[in-house]
């Protein structure tokens, strides 16, 4: 009777160690922000065609933004 008095008592404490108390002794590391790239996401209206793009794919010719190299006039 004792026996199983002693086995049930030490498996509760097993089963509240391994699920309630594990979580209390961990501290938590604050979560990393993304930083947001304006760059990719800012769009840009090409001066010839009038066609978005992302800042970071137009063609900068004379301080104007292009979509492509034929309506920024290059080669």
């Amino acid at each position: 009777m004792i026996f199983k008095l002693l086995v049930f008592g030490v498996v509760v404490f097993i089963v509240y160690t391994l699920f309630f108390k594990s979580n209390r002794g961990t501290v938590e590391q604050p979560k990393k922000r993304k930083k947001k790239k304006l760059d990719s996401d800012t769009m840009v209206e090409c001066t010839n065609c009038s066609v978005f793009v992302s800042e970071t794919e137009a063609i900068i010719k004379d301080g104007k933004f292009y979509c492509s190299k034929e309506c920024a006039g290059l080669k």
